[in-house]
């Protein structure tokens, strides 16, 4: 018959605690990632969880104080954003990525919040993005104004948006009526 101390249970039943906790925090922080059917059939170079990030960055990052200005969704900005990506060298692709998941898991941490990106509320996002654009580290405020340029081109290259800037649209292929 083996006996074991007490001290040796106890120790071996916190570490498997800790691991069951920590297995559990993993889980609950890696799922939840779902997107409609149709859109994940679209989608070319991110996965569903990387979408739905640069989605929730795009919806703060372009949020408009004009009612009347399309929401980043309605024009498919994410969906863009997979295409744009898709063309990447696989290399910045990575990056790119590498970035995202950054944003979702690690920066919200930095920023004081326990919890990842996508499940903040909208204050709770801006803090997020705002820490990113004003770090003292060079490197996450280039990331946020990749980030925030890339957001921009998938939002404004859509005709809906060209008013709210008093933009006419290009000359080349220019319907009879105008654009807008």
């Amino acid at each position: 018959m083996v006996r074991i101390g007490r001290r040796r249970l106890l120790r071996w039943g916190l570490g498997g605690a800790a691991a069951v906790g920590l297995g559990g925090l993993f889980a609950w922080q890696t799922s939840g990632y779902e997107v409609p059917s149709a859109i994940a059939r679209r989608l070319r170079a991110l996965t569903p969880k990387e979408y739905l990030i640069v989605e929730a960055a795009a919806a703060r990052i372009l949020r408009s104080d004009r009612p009347e200005d399309p929401a980043p969704g309605e024009l498919e900005v994410a969906l863009f954003v997979d295409g744009f990506v898709a063309r990447l060298d696989e290399a910045t692709r990575d990056d790119l990525k590498k970035l995202l998941h950054l944003l979702e898991h690690g920066l919200p941490l930095s920023a004081g919040r326990a919890s990842r990106f996508t499940r903040l509320d909208g204050p709770g996002q801006d803090g997020v993005l705002a820490a990113m654009m004003n770090s003292s580290v060079g490197l996450l405020r280039g990331a946020f104004d990749s980030l925030r340029s890339l957001c921009a081109m998938a939002y404004w290259r859509d005709p809906r948006t060209w008013q709210a800037i008093g933009y006419d649209g290009p000359l080349v292929a220019r319907p009879s009526g105008g654009w807008w």
